[in-house]
């Protein structure tokens, strides 16, 4: 009996080390591209253009809830731990405790609500709203951080007027990107 048990056991563990492993593996590979979304950018200050919010929308479409917020939070541990993840290749926690630290954390609400609500409906006016609705979140947690730095005014001004056209395009390559993807049962 004992024998049985034990058998049944070892084989639960090996399918969860399995599924582990699958899950870990997701979440590195979009840490990955986050990471390589941040090199691609526009120089401004307080906050520089990249590519990251597209490869955030990209990922809350077509990956779980948990994956996705896995996938930002092991790219959030990454560059805290030293590894040069963030834009222009910089790391550390001094990097999220300046301007643009608010945004990096707003990744997380913005994937969850994108990730979460992305299978209610497949058509592209639904999956623009939900992702425009991440991209708000990430706007306010964002914003409200930088205004501790340069007044709240001045946050609307530099960290989301700039950006408004750039969102539009974001959203829909992103949106458009997921769909080739899924057309072709890429993943």
């Amino acid at each position: 009996m004992n024998i049985e048990i034990a058998k049944n056991h070892l084989g639960l563990i090996a399918t969860n080390k399995s599924g582990l492993l699958d899950f870990l593996a997701k979440a590195f590979l979009g840490s990955l591209l986050i990471a390589i979304s941040a090199q691609i950018t526009i120089p401004a200050w307080p906050v520089p253009m990249t590519l990251q919010p597209t490869a955030l929308i990209f990922i809350g479409l077509i990956a779980t809830p948990r994956i996705a917020v896995a996938t930002v939070i092991t790219y959030i541990l990454e560059g805290a731990c030293g590894l040069p993840v963030f834009h222009a290749f910089k790391s550390g926690v001094p990097h999220l405790l300046n301007t643009t630290g608010g945004y990096i954390f707003g990744f997380i609400p913005m994937i969850y609500l994108i990730s979460s609500l992305k299978d209610k409906s497949q058509t592209f006016s639904y999956r623009f709203g939900i992702s425009l609705l991440g991209y708000m979140t990430l706007y306010v947690v964002g914003i409200s951080y930088l205004s501790l730095f340069v007044g709240f005014s001045t946050a609307i001004q530099l960290g989301f007027v700039p950006f408004l056209v750039k969102t539009i395009f974001s959203i829909s390559f992103a949106i458009l990107s997921t769909n080739l993807i899924h057309k072709f049962k890429i993943v």
